[in-house]
């Protein structure tokens, strides 16, 4: 399984207490750092610093590379990720990311993301055809609900495998140690990206077109529209029943996608 963190970078508590929990299974556990190499600490007052898109090309890079190791079935490499690298862990279960990434593959066997972002709607979205669990806090004000609830919707509509499952009453990080207030955090939790049936991408709130049916940003229209949706202020904190209950479901869905066993 490749683990990937969330904005605020690998942390002992999560990333760190999940690889031992996997690697306790007798799956290899693969922790990935995409701020520090880069020279960032942390993305949450700034999510542009390290991109989601950038997040991801890290994650197919160790797929390729744990996809030709001798002691790794490069058919059966998962990857659970929180917050930004929940929405990691859900782009890279698109075939187009894939496709582009690693053009002849491989391609994960299971996708688990934890409280995920979910920004961007892809048309008809097409995935690879792995499952994709996702877990997420009923009061996670942060990533928001209603984004991924509505998108793991369309997903489904186009044939993809996917469990949600929302934990009551539980906040974003609610697998995290302490709870958290940061008051300039960028919070993206209304702004949602949707792709157009001429592949061009408007965005919900401002009703922006922020993307040309090529795939070429408007930046103008795209920070225009920002400045609409996005808003100031991200909190979260612990829930020890919905950690437990998300590492028995991660657990269980690693059981079923890579070790065929239910």
């Amino acid at each position: 399984m490749i683990i990937h963190h969330g904005s605020g970078g690998v942390t002992e508590g999560r990333e760190h207490r999940y690889a031992r929990e996997i690697v306790a299974m007798g799956v290899a556990a693969a922790v990935i750092d995409s701020f520090k190499p880069r020279g960032i600490q942390s993305t949450v007052s700034d999510q542009g610093s390290v991109s989601s898109l950038e997040m991801a090309a890290d994650a197919f890079a160790v797929l390729g590379v744990l996809a030709k190791h001798p002691r790794i079935d490069g058919s059966k490499v998962g990857i659970v990720g929180f917050s930004k690298g929940g929405t990691v862990a859900l782009m890279t279960a698109h075939e187009r990311h894939a496709v582009r990434m690693l053009p002849q593959g491989p391609r994960f066997a299971l996708h688990v993301p934890v409280y995920p972002a979910c920004n961007s709607h892809d048309y008809k979205p097409k995935t690879t055809g792995a499952p994709i669990l996702m877990l997420i806090g009923a009061a996670d004000t942060y990533a928001g609900v209603k984004p991924c609830t509505e998108y793991a919707d369309k997903l489904k509509a186009e044939g993809a495998k996917v469990t949600v499952k929302i934990f009551p009453g539980a906040a974003h990080g609610f697998d995290s140690d302490k709870a958290y207030s940061i008051a300039k955090g960028e919070n993206w939790s209304r702004c949602v990206f949707e792709q157009q049936a001429d592949r061009s991408w408007k965005e919900q709130v401002s009703g922006l077109l922020t993307s040309d049916a090529k795939g070429q940003q408007i930046a103008a229209a795209h920070q225009a529209a920002l400045a609409k949706c996005r808003t100031l202020g991200v909190s979260g904190g612990p829930n020890p029943v919905a950690k437990a209950a998300a590492m028995s479901d991660l657990k269980a869905a690693i059981r079923a996608s890579l070790l065929g066993v239910r």
